[in-house]
């Protein structure tokens, strides 16, 4: 269905930009609903997400957008355009960073959201290989192969085994937290919930290559039965492969929402996006045995954009208002609505710095000295 009529990209063109530039925006409602709840935490009981309008709203805004920019993108837009929009979305992303959540935008993330679009048009545009359509047979005949099932086995437990290891981590945070009792060694780190944030994201993004590769096997079945005339539905195998994508959709989704509850989007969703086509590069490398129509300077043009991205993340992440330990009640003050004096503003970012370093036990030899200059 792919057309190469200019006129006729136009359509899709501007409903993906669209849908990418909504995606942000409920992205980033979804993280000041988390921030706007961890700021009154003790006075709601830790609402459930469900009965959070704020939060609903962006869940809902997000996942339309996403279905509506498949729908529109997936036969109808080619990869060399495809890419720019994956990386326009970051830069919505950067830009309802500022408005909606009030993150710092300063040179150094101009500079950051920069490397992060030159590098995820890299991997976006370098990292796809084309492949004709499929049976039900030939994804079995797929699927069966020695070679993707050790894959397959592998990734599975490096994904299961980094996700109960992040669990894990961030329950004895917290209840060490709520115990106040003092934990040594990586409970110390006065970034650990971003980093906590980042592996939901990652591991995340790697369930949700998983999804994409039952997608496009569900899509080719369908494309068979509906186009061709050869029921792809009346095999139970079928319908397993639909289970399979609704069970990691929903549980990327699930790990997402959680990863930004705890890490800024600027920071969280570049790496997500990273994470996501390089896994499904080395997914459809292995799993459509793709190897010799991968030529050598792809792989080097996508390992180049992933350094680059990574290089723009760390710069954005770079600056106080992300790694400060105080950072995230510094990001909550701007969530208020009502304007203060800027004497009282200051006041109050210092005592929460304080706060927070008491809160957290997170003071070591150099801090105190940034406490007393905070008093000054």
């Amino acid at each position: 269905m792919l057309t190469n009529e200019p006129k006729d990209l136009w359509g899709p063109l501007s409903i993906a930009l669209l849908a990418s530039m909504t995606q942000a925006f409920g992205i980033s409602l979804q993280r000041r609903s988390h921030l706007v709840e961890q700021r009154h935490v003790g006075i709601n009981d830790n609402l459930p997400l469900y009965k959070r309008p704020l939060w609903l709203s962006g869940f809902l805004i997000y996942t339309m957008s996403n279905i509506v920019q498949s729908t529109c993108t997936i036969g109808y837009l080619p990869i060399v355009i495809l890419a720019p929009i994956g990386a326009i979305g970051l830069v919505f992303n950067a830009i309802f960073a500022k408005i909606v959540l009030g993150d710092p935008f300063t040179l150094k993330t101009i500079t950051g959201t920069m490397l992060i679009v030159i590098g995820a048009m890299l991997v976006a545009g370098f990292g796809v290989v084309p492949e004709p359509n499929h049976s039900l047979q030939d994804l079995i005949r797929l699927y069966k192969r020695p070679s993707f099932v050790v894959y397959f086995a592998i990734i599975e437990s490096f994904t299961c085994l980094g996700l109960i290891t992040t669990h894990f981590i961030q329950y004895k945070s917290e209840r060490s937290e709520a115990s106040g009792r003092r934990l040594g060694g990586i409970y110390t780190r006065p970034d650990l919930k971003m980093w906590l944030g980042i592996s939901y994201g990652v591991f995340g993004a790697n369930i949700s290559s998983q999804a994409m590769l039952f997608a496009k096997s569900g899509l080719e079945l369908l494309i068979l039965s509906v186009f061709h005339h050869d029921n792809q539905f009346i095999y139970p195998l079928t319908w397993v492969l639909v289970l399979a994508l609704c069970f990691t959709a929903i549980l990327q989704l699930y790990y997402l929402n959680r990863g930004i509850r705890l890490c800024d989007t600027i920071i969280l969703v570049p790496l997500n996006f990273c994470s996501f086509n390089v896994s499904c590069l080395f997914n459809g490398l292995v799993y459509y045995d793709q190897w010799e129509r991968l030529f050598w300077w792809q792989m080097v043009a996508v390992l180049l954009g992933i350094a680059i991205l990574i290089g723009g993340v760390l710069v954005i992440s770079w600056q106080p208002g992300y790694m400060m330990p105080a950072s995230e009640p510094e990001q909550e003050s701007t969530l208020n609505t009502q304007k203060q004096p800027k004497v009282v503003s200051k006041n109050n970012s210092l005592w929460a710095k304080l706060r927070s370093y008491r809160q957290q036990d997170t003071i070591n030899n150099n801090q105190p000295d940034e406490r007393t200059r905070l008093l000054q």
